[in-house]
C-alpha cells in the first residue's frame, strides 16, 4: 500500500512538473486538432479577430521567432528600433480628398469626418488653399516667402520649400500674392478657379545646408504604454540622420509637455548642433531622462507647447525646419486654447517649420482634426502610430486607406531627407523583406 502511495506521488510531481515548465515555456507551441498553432493565430493561419492587448501576438505581430513585450523581453524590446509601426499622409497631395472631410450632410448624401467642426474653426480655414511654385529659371526657389493680403488686411504667409512650393489659406476668392527671396520679386493672381500658380525670379537666396528640427512631446501618464519606444526611435532618428552626411550640420531641440496642475510643466533643451558627438550624446541623455507622469485628465497643454516650440529660436538662414509632435490628447477647448492652436500654426507657416504631429495611442478624433490641420497648413506630414507592431494600447485608425505602413524610425528619416532635398523616397511596408 505505501508502495502504491509512493508511486502516485512521484506521478504527481511528475504531472505537476510538466505543467510548471509548459507555463514557463509561455506556451509557445499549442496543440490544435493534432497540429501546431502560434499563439495569436487561428489554426488557419488567420489572426484572432479580438483586438490584441499589448504583449500579444497577431498578424504582422511579434511571434515566437521575435521578442516578447513582458518582462526582461520587454525591456530587451524597447532598447531595439525599428519597431514601431505607423502612417504617414500628406494632405496637400491629396487635396479633395481633404476638402470632403468638410462636407456637410445634403440629400442623404454622407457627411464628412469634419464636417462638426466647420462652424467651430478652431481658428483655421484650410478650404481655400492656393498653392504656389516659385522658379529662379529651370531651378525651384527654397525658403521664398509668399505673402497674401486679405480684404480685412489680413495677412497670410508662407515659405517654400525644398521643391519651390507654398500653401496659403486666404479666405477670399480672388486677390493677389506677392513673393520675396532676397532682391528677386514677383507677384501673381488668384481667382476661385485659379488656384495653382508658378511665379519666376530673377533672383533668390541659396539654401543653407542646415537641418533644425524639433520633437515636442506629450510625457503625461497615458504616454507611459509608448513612450520609452518612442525615446528609442528618436534617439535612432536623431543618430542616423546626423551621421548620413557629415556636410549638412543638424541642430536638435527637446520640448516635453504636461498639463496645468503639474509640477514641471514644460521642459525645453535648446536648439544644438548634434552632428557634435558630444552635443548629440547631451541630446539623448535628455531625451532618456524623461518619465510619463501627470495629465489628469484627457486635454493637456498642447496648444502652449506648440506656441512655445515656434516661437524658439529657429534661425534667419535659408534652412529646412521640422517639428515632429508626438503626442496622444488634444489641448482644452476653451477660447485661449483655440486660439493658440491657430496661432502656433499661423508662427510655423510664417518661418518655415513643417509641422509633422504624430498621432499615439488613447487619440481621437479631435486630435486628428488639429494634427492634420496643424500639417496642411504648414505644408508637413501627417502620421498616426498603428496597432501592426503590437507595442502600445489600441491605436486611433483615421481611416485612411492608401496610406503605408511604415517603421516609424525609417519614416522620420525619410521625411527629413524629404524636406531637405526635395526628393522624397517611397515608402516601404514595414514588414517587406
Amino acid at each position: 500500500m505505501r508502495k502504491k502511495l509512493l508511486w502516485m506521488t512521484v506521478a504527481v510531481l511528475i504531472t505537476c512538473f510538466c505543467l510548471v515548465s509548459c507555463v514557463q515555456n509561455g506556451g509557445e507551441e499549442l496543440m490544435i486538432d493534432g497540429g501546431y498553432m502560434e499563439p495569436g493565430f487561428s489554426h488557419k493561419g488567420e489572426t484572432d479577430s479580438a483586438s490584441p492587448e499589448k504583449g500579444e501576438a497577431s498578424e504582422g505581430k511579434p511571434t515566437e521567432d521575435e521578442p516578447d513585450v513582458d518582462g526582461e523581453d520587454n525591456k530587451q524590446q524597447q532598447d531595439q528600433a525599428g519597431l514601431i509601426t505607423a502612417c504617414a499622409w500628406d494632405d496637400n497631395r491629396s487635396y479633395s480628398d481633404w476638402q470632403r472631410c468638410f462636407v456637410k450632410e445634403e440629400d442623404n448624401a454622407k457627411s464628412g469626418k469634419f464636417s462638426e467642426y466647420t462652424e467651430n474653426k478652431w481658428k483655421f480655414n484650410t478650404l481655400g488653399r492656393v498653392k504656389v511654385t516659385v522658379k529662379n529659371g529651370e531651378n525651384f526657389v527654397c525658403g521664398a516667402t509668399v505673402s497674401c493680403f486679405g480684404a480685412d488686411q489680413k495677412e497670410y504667409k508662407a515659405v517654400t520649400n525644398a521643391n519651390g512650393v507654398a500653401y496659403i489659406f486666404p479666405e477670399e476668392q480672388e486677390g493677389t500674392i506677392t513673393v520675396r527671396s532676397g532682391e528677386g520679386k514677383g507677384s501673381a493672381t488668384f481667382t476661385a478657379e485659379s488656384r495653382d500658380l508658378t511665379v519666376d525670379l530673377t533672383s533668390s537666396i541659396a539654401k543653407a545646408n542646415i537641418i533644425k528640427m524639433m520633437f515636442v512631446i506629450d510625457v503625461t501618464g497615458s504616454m507611459g504604454d509608448e513612450l520609452n519606444y518612442i525615446a528609442n526611435e528618436v534617439t535612432d532618428v536623431i543618430g542616423r540622420i546626423a551621421s548620413n552626411d557629415d556636410q549638412t550640420r543638424i541642430d536638435l531641440a527637446l520640448l516635453f509637455y504636461r498639463d496645468n496642475d503639474d509640477t514641471e510643466k514644460f521642459s525645453y533643451a535648446e536648439f544644438k548642433n548634434v552632428t557634435d558627438p558630444n552635443l548629440l550624446a547631451e541630446q539623448k541623455q535628455t531625451l532618456s531622462e524623461q518619465s510619463a507622469d501627470g495629465g489628469g485628465d484627457y486635454p493637456e497643454a498642447l496648444d502652449e507647447a506648440l506656441l512655445m516650440a515656434v516661437n524658439q529660436n529657429w534661425g534667419e538662414e535659408n534652412s529646412t525646419k521640422i517639428i515632429f509632435h508626438v503626442f496622444d490628447a488634444p489641448s482644452h477647448s476653451e477660447k485661449e486654447n483655440i486660439t493658440r492652436c491657430g496661432q502656433a500654426a499661423k508662427i510655423a507657416a510664417e518661418k518655415g517649420i513643417r509641422y509633422c504631429p504624430i498621432l499615439c495611442s488613447g487619440a481621437d478624433l479631435l486630435c486628428e482634426y488639429i494634427a492634420r490641420q496643424g500639417a496642411i497648413y504648414t505644408g508637413g506630414t501627417f502620421i498616426f502610430v498603428t496597432d501592426h507592431s503590437g507595442i502600445g494600447n489600441s491605436h486611433y485608425d483615421p481611416d485612411i486607406p492608401n496610406a503605408v505602413v511604415e517603421k516609424l524610425n525609417d519614416m522620420m528619416v525619410r521625411l527629413v531627407i524629404g524636406y531637405h532635398t526635395g526628393a522624397f523616397a517611397d515608402p516601404v511596408w514595414w514588414n517587406a523583406k
